[in-house]
């Protein structure tokens, strides 16, 4: 996580943000994939509505992410869900729901502090140390983004009808992204494969 948030922190100093408006972003955001959709539109110069909605269509999985976790907090205090809520990102959840054992609200909770508390600060220092690569994908480092999804998928899959799911979706992905502009395939192919995983897939036994 703190490779890859050095990444989007270079980025986002060569997008022209400061390192408050970067750790502002960070704190506000809190969303690494919609962060590195939102830079590109932010140095191209795009409206702040279009950024605000294209970040939101981006972030339209957590309101799955959220509904597959509620009822591990359904004993939590709901003055606190609001927070909790806000550090709903993709790779707690992978590791809450990777686990064998039914995970409590604290180690979804641990997981959020881990992941945001080293993302704000690889951010921090890929922001200073932005300048010095001018080119990151000359040395791979754009590729940053789709490895970190690409393993969180990648526990996921654990029998045919995974396997099966994460394949059609990735196709049908591909298939929106060669004909529709922007980044809806993410969530159309996102919600198609939710409802087939959902149709065909049986819970597994506790």
């Amino acid at each position: 996580m703190f490779v890859y948030a050095t990444v989007w922190g270079g980025l986002a100093r060569q997008a022209g943000l400061s390192l408050g408006e970067i750790a502002l972003m960070c704190l506000v955001v809190t969303a690494g994939a919609s962060q590195f959709v939102a830079v590109p539109m932010i140095a191209a110069g795009a409206p702040p509505l279009a950024v605000i909605v294209t970040t939101y269509v981006v972030n339209m999985r957590h309101y799955l992410m959220a509904a597959t976790l509620a009822p591990a907090f359904r004993g939590f205090p709901r003055g606190w869900l609001a927070l909790v809520a806000h550090g709903v990102n993709d790779e707690s959840f992978a590791l809450t729901t990777a686990r064998r054992d039914p995970a409590g609200p604290w180690f979804f909770i641990g997981s959020v502090v881990a992941v945001y508390g080293s993302f704000i600060v690889g951010a921090l220092v890929g922001a200073v140390v932005g300048g010095l690569v001018r080119d990151p994908s000359r040395y791979g480092l754009d590729f940053a983004f789709p490895a970190v999804f690409l393993a969180l998928v990648a526990v996921q899959l654990r029998g045919r009808g995974d396997w099966v799911v994460a394949g059609g979706a990735g196709l049908l992905a591909l298939g929106i992204a060669w004909h529709l502009p922007g980044n809806w395939h993410i969530v159309i192919a996102g919600l198609a494969a939710s409802g087939v995983g959902a149709l065909v897939m049986r819970p597994e036994s506790p």
